[in-house]
């Protein structure tokens, strides 16, 4: 047993070859920014429902994120909390940086549960890969101590954007305040 291990992983590394996507995995397309973005295609939607209460979790997932997002970061955004010399600027900052990533792991959530059901994915798949894009980039440029307001400003619209969405797919939601603990209070 000992000769057949000591004969493993010797010798020099090779790269695995590009695969395409497995079966039922969303395919992946270009961004307009280069970037990889996630689209669902009829073919990595499912066709009926795989696990339950998929559209409950989806509606509460969706509503935690968008909630956040407007308590912690859109507001203070609007009231100068980000501007130079404002009042415990530093102190919003953080609590926008975890607000963000909050948002972030409640959209993924989100988009999971999405994932599972057909409608849902053929609609909000797309939307919900945007979103978490911005997020991730709002978590990055608030982590640095930056408050971009363009992205801020894009964010709110592609929350605007992806309630409708949700509403059109028959997943309307309402945006719901974290809990304290989970953003810093």
């Amino acid at each position: 047993m000992l000769l057949a291990l000591s004969g493993c992983g010797g010798g020099t590394k090779s790269r695995p070859e590009a695969q395409p996507p497995a079966a039922g995995a969303p395919a992946a397309t270009p961004g307009a920014a280069g970037a990889q973005e996630q689209t669902a295609t009829p073919a990595a939607c499912p066709t009926k429902r795989e696990r339950h209460f998929v559209k409950t979790r989806f509606l509460a997932n969706a509503g935690l994120a968008a909630g956040t997002f407007r308590r912690y970061i859109y507001r203070p955004f609007r009231e100068g909390a980000f501007n130079s010399g404002a009042p415990k600027r530093k102190r919003s900052i953080v609590k926008a940086a975890a607000a963000a990533i909050f948002a972030f792991d409640q959209l993924r959530r989100a988009r999971a549960n999405a994932q599972a059901d057909p409608a849902l994915c053929k609609t909000l798949i797309g939307p919900i890969d945007k979103l978490s894009a911005s997020m991730k980039d709002l978590h990055g440029k608030f982590k640095g101590g930056q408050a971009d307001p363009t992205a801020i400003g894009s964010a709110e619209s592609g929350i605007a954007g992806f309630h409708k969405d949700a509403a059109g797919a028959g997943a309307g939601f309402q945006d719901k305040a974290p809990p304290a603990s989970a953003v810093g209070g």
